[in-house]
């Protein structure tokens, strides 16, 4: 009979959570690289990575990337910088609730523009018809003097 046999190391709760700290004596945080060549690993850099006194230290937290991943992320952080740039050139951090709130004030100033229309159409037709009415007047007034011998547009 075989007996199964396992190492096994034990870690505790704090080893896990626990940051490394820098050269500097300070907690150093986790960052993502933006080079193409490690795009979006992460690692461990110094807490004063933006200032001159930088101690400069490094420490990767995930492994190597392989190069098919890497180039996908690399593609992504492209366009996202350039979905970025166009947004800016576009208008300056436009907020998409004002440009909702504009579309809603031009679609309610679109709506009493059709109802001005309409009313302005019934009028039109109200004008030619009373136009038609007068001309057929007209016309029936001409041809009644005509029979009748009238001198309704006869010169002197």
């Amino acid at each position: 009979m075989r007996v199964a046999t396992s190492a096994s190391s034990s870690v505790t709760p704090n080893e896990v959570n626990s940051e490394p700290t820098c050269y500097c004596g300070l907690q150093s945080p986790i960052l993502m690289a933006k080079t193409k060549k490690n795009a979006g690993r992460r690692f461990h850099g110094c807490a004063k990575f933006d200032s001159p006194s930088c101690c400069n230290f490094f420490m990767w937290v995930d492994p190597k990337i392989p190069n098919h991943v890497r180039d996908m992320i690399v593609d992504l952080l492209e366009r996202n910088q350039t979905l970025s740039e166009s947004s800016q050139s576009r208008g300056d951090g436009v907020e998409v609730s004002s440009l909702l709130a504009e579309i809603k004030t031009q679609k309610a100033k679109n709506r009493r523009l059709k109802v001005e229309l309409a009313q302005v159409k019934k009028g039109k037709m109200l004008y030619q018809s009373a136009f038609i009415l007068c001309m057929c007047y007209i016309a029936i007034l001409v041809m009644y003097n005509v029979k009748v011998g009238g001198k309704f547009l006869s010169l002197p």
